[in-house]
């Protein structure tokens, strides 16, 4: 054995894991360039590389793949001070000089995989504190960040010229944008694979200038799309990932809200319509690219409104406590293992007792406003609000699970907080703790107990659990009231709040009464009083808002009620309130299409265009939502109404994108002649709240050019991107649908719209039968009707025709590899609760065998109606499907689609039920009659096996 040979055995003997540093071994001295006298000359090297293939499979790939990488880490490894964010700057600027083949998006990621291996190398050998690590960690996203957004920015100037304001006197200067970095990147403590959470911010309205490319736009459109451009640079995967998961959604108006807004916009927002969760992100805010001299205004401006003084202490732990209890719901499809950021005496909980002892008293005592957890808890220390025991327990708690956290995040990359369940995989676990020996797991489980144990006891203290407490922080009010008493005080607060904004009523005292009797009639009065008293402090701070009748009232407390997404809807624009009906009773058909015209007919530019539409189909989509939640709508007819008010916005949406054709090319020669088509849910009329708009666009292969210097192609390639930018661009006003194309011939690498021969010949010639099942479903929505309808039943047909000359075998193979496949992509293994779409048992199985049946016997779609209970009816009659199956298929999906629909009402769009215990399967049991969630549980179960059971018979017989 060489002396090289016995130097690398020695290694492997003291890793937790001599498998993947062996492997990755073999390979570096086995390539044409060797590394094997590199490794003989500096067996300190050598020891490192192994180390961190041990600790992180994740980065020994990243060394397999470049093995040049080692040189550099040869280099780096001497150097243990913390990179700061200007160095790390310069080294990126490096990097791509050497790198300028690559994408950005690649290159970017690259850089950020490298720099790992040097940050985590130190955080093994621990040469470096937890602190040191995580702040290493933000300079590194910091650093990408600005590099990405400069690249952006020359990118957009190029093409719009550069954004400007004129101040009162004239003068032009250049207007500005700010990434604002909220959570733990805000902090300073950002994890290996953490999201970043990102709030873009500009200075100034105003437009480009004459100097790029194409025409000028407005500032607001240009840093828009410079923050859509920072997302998908930053954000979008590539061959090796993305160089960070970014989360938009804390903005101003959450997902409703534009992507960028002005800091005037930001500070109204959140001196007056933000809710308390919100301000309490924004103690951790601070900038991470971009002007720090904008940010710092916004930051000024916003500073007393974030941690107030006049804030009682009771409040401020509430608020947080909230904040807990929330997230705490959210938490549907939780991974098996203990979860080290959310779990009880997780990393959440310590960060939570920080900050709510921030907002309890540091309005009173500026020092205490810091963003970083172990900073924050030894201030308070120093001001005796959390005993000397307590804070050394709470950041030891804090080192042991962050550490622990870095080691599950850095095995394979990925962002997991929970400890494996299987003993090999938790011994493994243990040892990278540096627990070793044979008492390494017990020894790691006791660790673990103890410092969560620690935490919870604290987080407890502060926030009132336990009837003795050591220092005088008061607990929250309310905890030991009765409900009677609370709804009382609720509607008191509401009556006050509202005041003359109250139709009719020149006292508080007939609301308060009104607002009591609803409220005690509710199911869930807990979260319609929180959603009402959001939404009546909204309207207190709005002057201009009209006042509200009873009948709207009435109708927002049991809207409320019912559901927690059209909660956060109203609560984000209150003036949704007079959409409201007076009534649940529909007194007559709605000609959504009208509405929807009448809207937007008047607007002269696009902008404006997309604001009106945003707003009419919001008040209409609420009204088809209250009158559901009271119980005046069957299923059938909520999607009928649903399906109605997409179709009807698809054409509105269609007439604004051929009007931004002509302001850009002027007037157009002849009117488009496209077809846009609906599959999925739109195609069979079931759409439901949150349902994505799954079309193919397409048009006349004759000759005609609409626009005069562009091509037929480019033509409608402009008319399809304004079409899908003004139904699923995000604006202050909100979103529409999110439009899904990639259904198109091609897909992802075909052209937006396709002429209806190259439709045609791509369903003959190059379309997998996975395709037909989706195609069988066309149905034309909007375009020039006659050619729409003309061409999709001409498209079915087509699909029909060659269906009946495919073998039945093949395509019965084919329609169950697909459905396979998406069982296994979409489900996952550790996810809780049952998934009523994709999983077994679940709704996709209806929907594959009712569309392998149509294709195998020719029974195509027609009429009006071609729901899938519908569809099935038509099976039936054809003798496709016998009565048993049929039975059971029908049965099980009324009930999965009924569950899915209650599931979408309360809490917005989700595949997987929730937890038995939580109290949306409580709404949901309620809801649908149910007498217990036991009951609901079961009769699900049971249906499912049914669906599964009439699956596999149908989709074993040829």
């Amino acid at each position: 054995m060489t002396p090289l040979a016995e130097t690398v055995d020695r290694l492997l003997a003291q890793l937790p894991d001599p498998r993947t540093p062996q492997l990755l071994f073999d390979q570096l001295v086995s390539e044409p360039k060797s590394l094997e006298r590199t490794f003989q000359r500096d067996p300190a090297l050598l020891s490192d590389v192994l180390t961190l293939a041990a600790w992180s499979p994740l980065l020994a790939t990243t060394i397999e793949n470049n093995p040049e990488y080692v040189m550099w880490l040869q280099r780096e490894r001497a150097i243990t001070r913390v990179r700061t964010r200007e160095e790390l700057g310069e080294s990126l600027g490096r990097f791509a000089l050497i790198n300028s083949q690559l994408d950005p998006h690649v290159m970017l990621a690259r850089f950020r995989r490298r720099e790992l291996l040097r940050t985590y190398l130190h955080d093994i050998r621990r040469t470096r504190t937890v602190v040191e690590t995580t702040d290493e960690l933000s300079s590194l996203a910091d650093a990408v960040l600005e590099y990405a957004l400069k690249l952006c920015r020359q990118e957009l100037d190029n093409r719009y010229g550069s954004p400007q304001t004129i101040d009162a006197q004239g003068r032009i200067s250049s207007a500005e944008f700010s990434v604002m970095a909220l959570g733990k990147l805000g902090s300073g403590e950002l994890n290996y694979a953490s999201d970043i959470d990102l709030v873009f911010l500009f200075s100034d309205e105003g437009t480009t200038s004459h100097h790029g490319s194409r025409a000028q736009i407005t500032n607001r459109e240009y840093f828009i799309k410079l923050a859509e451009r920072l997302l998908k640079l930053v954000g979008a995967p590539t061959g090796e990932g993305a160089s960070y998961r970014i989360d938009a959604r804390l903005r101003p108006h959450g997902r409703e809200g534009a992507l960028a807004c002005s800091v005037r916009e930001a500070v109204n927002y959140y001196q007056s319509a933000a809710q308390d969760w919100e301000l309490q992100a924004l103690i951790r805010a601070r900038s991470a690219a971009g002007p720090t001299k904008l940010f710092s205004h916004f930051a000024q401006l916003t500073e007393d409104c974030v941690i107030r003084s006049n804030i009682s202490v009771a409040h401020a732990l509430a608020n947080v406590r909230t904040a807990k209890n929330k997230i705490d719901r959210q938490r549907e499809r939780e991974e098996k293992g203990y979860n080290v950021k959310l779990g009880r005496g997780g990393i959440r909980e310590i960060e939570f007792i920080a900050q709510a002892l921030q907002l309890a008293f540091g309005g009173d005592d500026p020092w205490l406003r810091t963003p970083h957890t172990l900073v924050t808890l030894g201030r308070l220390s120093e001001r005796k609000l959390i005993a000397e025991r307590e804070h050394s327990q709470l950041s030891d708690a804090y080192h042991f699970l962050r550490a622990l956290e870095h080691r599950l995040q850095m095995e394979h990359g990925l962002q997991t907080h929970s400890v494996p369940v299987e003993q090999s995989r938790c011994e493994l676990v243990a040892r990278r703790m540096n627990f070793f020996g044979s008492s390494a797991l017990g020894d790691f489980e006791n660790a673990l107990e103890t410092h969560t144990r620690n935490v919870s006891a604290a987080f407890d203290r502060v926030f009132g659990r336990d009837q003795v407490s050591e220092l005088p922080v008061p607990r929250p009010a309310a905890v030991d009231r009765s409900v009677a008493d609370t709804i009382a005080e609720c509607a008191q607060t509401v009556a006050g709040m509202l005041g003359t904004k109250t139709d009719g009523n020149d006292s508080s005292t007939p609301v308060s009464a009104l607002v009591q009797q609803e409220l005690r009639a509710c199911a869930n009065p807990t979260r319609a009083m929180s959603f009402i008293n959001r939404i009546a402090a909204a309207l207190r701070k709005d002057d201009d808002a009209n006042a509200i009748n009873e009948g709207q009232l009435r109708a927002l407390i049991h809207l409320c009620d019912a559901s927690e997404f059209f909660g956060e809807m109203i609560a984000s624009r209150p003036s949704l309130i007079h959409a409201l009906p007076v009534s649940a009773e529909i007194v007559s058909p709605r000609d959504y299409q009208r509405e929807l015209m009448e809207e937007i007919a008047n607007e002269a530019t696009f902008g404006a265009e997309l604001t009106a539409l945003r707003l009419k189909w919001s008040q209409l989509l609420i009204q088809i939502a209250a009158r559901d939640a009271a119980g005046a709508l069957d299923l059938l007819r909520v999607n009928k109404l649903l399906t109605d008010l997409a179709k009807a916005t698809v054409n509105a949406s269609l007439l604004i994108a051929q009007r931004e054709l002509e302001r850009r090319y002027g007037i157009l020669a002849t009117d488009p002649r496209v077809a846009i088509l609906a599959l999925g849910r739109f195609g069979s009329g079931g759409m439901d709240y949150g349902s994505d708009l799954d079309l193919v666009i397409v048009y006349d292969a004759t000759p005609h050019l609409p626009v005069r210097d562009l091509t037929q192609e480019e033509a409608y390639a402009r008319l399809t991107e304004y079409f899908v930018t003004t139904l699923s661009s995000i604006t202050r006003e909100g979103i529409l649908y999110r439009v899904d194309l990639r259904l198109r011939p091609d897909g992802q690498k075909g052209p937006l719209a396709t002429s209806s021969a190259a439709f045609i010949s791509y369903i003959e010639k190059r379309a997998g039968i996975w395709e037909w099942l989706a195609y069988v479903k066309l149905r034309a929505v909007a375009g020039e009707l006659g050619f729409a309808r003309t061409f999709e039943t001409s498209a079915r047909r087509r699909i029909h025709e060659l269906a009946q000359q495919v073998d039945a075998g093949h395509l019965l193979a084919e329609t169950r590899r697909v459905r396979d496949r998406l069982q296994k992509e979409k489900v996952s293994r550790r996810s809780s609760g049952l998934n009523i779409k994709h999983g077994v048992g679940g709704m996709l199985d209806v929907y594959f065998a009712a569309r392998y049946l149509q294709l195998r016997d020719n029974v195509p779609d027609h009429g009006e109606d071609r729901t899938t209970p519908q569809i099935l009816k038509r099976l039936r009659d054809a003798k496709s499907i016998d009565e048993e199956n049929f039975e059971k298929m029908f049965a099980g999906y009324s009930l999965l689609r009924s569950v899915d629909h209650q599931l979408r009402l309360i809490i917005g769009r989700s595949s997987t039920i929730p937890a038995r215990e939580s109290a949306a399967f409580a709404d949901i049991t309620r809801r649908l009659g149910y007498e217990t969630a036991d009951q609901l549980e079961n009769d699900l179960t049971v249906r499912m096996e049914q669906i599964r059971q009439a699956y596999e018979r149908i989709m074993s017989v040829g």
